[in-house]
């Protein structure tokens, strides 16, 4: 039997997911993190990407926004401002919003507005990688 570990994904709307997993990658601003069960206790930021939870011989993706990562030994806490599983995921949607996050982003009159419409249009390309990925 695999190591494995409680993982709750949590955003403001929902309860992602809450069961076990045998390893959970993340995105950080360090580059790319691999919990696995038993790991030592750690808080890390968050990056908006691609998640990838590992269970029965499987992978399962999400797109998520920015966070925070809490590793205890026997379980993960994320706490993510958005969530997705690939059939979630609105292309024409997506599209639109990139549009308009990419035009906000151009005329941006601060570094303030610039790097929130950065982050927000790397959640939507993270969600458009998901769908086209899982298709």
């Amino acid at each position: 039997m695999a190591n494995l570990f409680q993982l709750h994904i949590v955003t403001p709307d929902r309860v992602f997911y809450d069961n076990t997993a045998e390893s959970l990658t993340v995105h950080t601003p360090t580059g790319e993190m691999g919990i696995m069960a038993h790991t030592l206790p750690m808080i890390a930021l968050l990056q908006p990407g691609i998640l990838r939870i590992y269970k029965n011989g499987r992978y399962m993706e999400a797109a998520n926004s920015e966070g925070v990562v809490s590793v205890l030994r026997d379980a993960v806490t994320v706490l993510t401002q958005s969530c997705d599983w690939p059939y979630e995921v609105d292309a024409e949607r997506v599209d639109k919003e990139i549009r308009v996050l990419s035009d906000k982003e151009r005329k941006a009159k601060s570094i303030a507005e610039y790097k929130t419409a950065k982050a927000q249009l790397a959640v939507q390309f993270a969600k458009l990688k998901i769908k086209n990925h899982g298709d």
